[in-house]
């Protein structure tokens, strides 16, 4: 029996989930009711099944992912048809709302009948091998892994409903906050002749947070409208802490003047972007690979052979073997552990990477150890920089052996 999920908005992330599904063989349907043509389009070529609102109810899985001021009068709107059908489908608000928003849409579909899951995605939308997170919580929410089975990243949280939107709060809070202080700044600086200074300081002092910043202010522009009430939210969700929900109402006003100046001067656009295009001065000295090693030793956990073998027989921990597949029919391997080429740990971790590996999505935390140490502290640095939870061993391989650890597939 073919899976139906009914599915409103038809925006980015709504139309790009909802083509995500159809891909994996889902029945997608949706309604246009209030929507424009733009969305039209869209749904389209995600290649949903455009509905009623009455119809939606006729599916399986009910996903709420409209812009957060709709959140509630979607709720309400689809309330009465709900009400009235015999088998109703689960209800999800996968929407960027506070927790308190959470509970007046929850109190809502409650009146109906029907289950609810608060959700929370966290990423961009679906692409290609990449998929964003959906976090789920509430006594329902473990229903919502039938979707996992058709591409989505579905994660559920042992926890009630407002705790997936409080995670998308926390976290959109963190990424979209730091996107707004950077392009305040960055504007104070530019006013005040400090631009090519300011640009100089982040690329020498801060090398990691330029890119991000290259990245993340260019595509906020025509975002900016719909953070506006996700900022308002998030300060809504920060109302026990006056001083920090101020911050967001500041935010969303930020916001909400980006969202004005990108449909029409384009003053402060243009101005970010003339400071993102600067060229820093490059004051780069050169560097040998003690030195590298050694930077990158105080970035990440080292841990003994003694430790790595005792976590080794941890479920959440996964040894990774960085040597040359040479090297391992040499020297032998350590059971269990993952090989993964030094050269190709970049592309196997990265979900946008076709080489991507499913282990490097996984909870789970790793060692890396190579022959002697020195690559497994280059990779961990890096691996710990892509997201992961990860330490490397002193000594590699070689202090394996000489402590009389287990070793298998050695060259006879």
């Amino acid at each position: 029996m073919t899976l139906t999920v009914a599915l409103v908005a038809q925006g980015a992330m709504g139309a790009a989930t909802g083509a995500a599904l159809t891909e994996h063989g889902v029945r997608v349907i949706t309604s246009l009711a209030g929507r424009s043509e733009a969305s039209a389009k869209r749904a389209v070529a995600a290649k949903m099944e455009v509905v009623s609102d009455a119809e939606l109810i006729a599916s399986d899985v009910l996903l709420s992912i409209v812009p957060p001021g709709e959140a509630l009068a979607f709720a309400q709107r689809m309330a009465p048809h709900l009400s009235a059908a015999a088998k109703k489908p689960i209800y999800v608000d996968a929407n960027a709302v506070s927790p308190a928003t959470v509970a007046e849409i929850a109190k809502v579909i409650a009146e109906t009948g029907a289950h609810f899951v608060d959700a929370g995605i966290i990423g961009g939308p679906p692409k290609g091998n990449y998929c964003p997170a959906y976090y789920a919580s509430g006594n329902a929410a473990p229903r919502l892994m039938m979707l996992a089975r058709y591409g989505l990243d579905i994660r559920v949280l042992d926890a009630p409903i407002g705790a997936a939107s409080a995670l998308k709060m926390s976290y959109a809070g963190i990424t979209k906050g730091l996107t707004g202080i950077g392009s305040a700044m960055m504007l104070a600086a530019s006013r005040n002749g400090a631009a090519k200074g300011l640009r100089d300081e982040l690329a020498d002092s801060q090398p990691h947070l330029t890119p991000w910043f290259e990245r993340q202010i260019p595509g906020m522009y025509q975002k900016a409208y719909r953070w506006v009430a996700e900022m308002r939210e998030i300060a809504d969700f920060l109302g026990d802490d006056p001083a920090a929900a101020m911050i967001y109402e500041g935010m969303a006003r930020l916001y909400e003047r980006f969202a004005a100046d990108e449909s029409g001067p384009k003053q402060e656009v243009n101005a970010l972007d003339a400071f993102l295009a600067q060229e820093a001065e490059t004051r780069f000295k050169p560097i040998g690979y003690r030195e590298m090693m050694s930077e990158a030793a105080k970035e990440v956990v080292t841990v003994t052979v003694e430790q790595a073998l005792q976590a080794s027989s941890r479920p959440d921990v996964t040894l990774i073997d960085l040597r040359d597949p040479r090297e391992l029919e040499r020297e032998g391997r350590i059971p269990n552990a993952v090989h993964c080429p030094r050269g190709m740990l970049e592309f196997w971790i990265d979900r946008q990477s076709p080489y991507h590996k499913p282990i490097f999505s996984e909870h789970r935390r790793f060692v890396f150890f190579c022959a002697a140490g020195w690559r497994s502290v280059l990779a961990a640095q890096t691996a710990q920089r892509m997201g992961l939870v990860v330490a490397h061993m002193e000594g590699g391989f070689k202090a394996w052996k000489e402590a009389g650890a287990p070793v298998e597939g050695v060259a006879g």
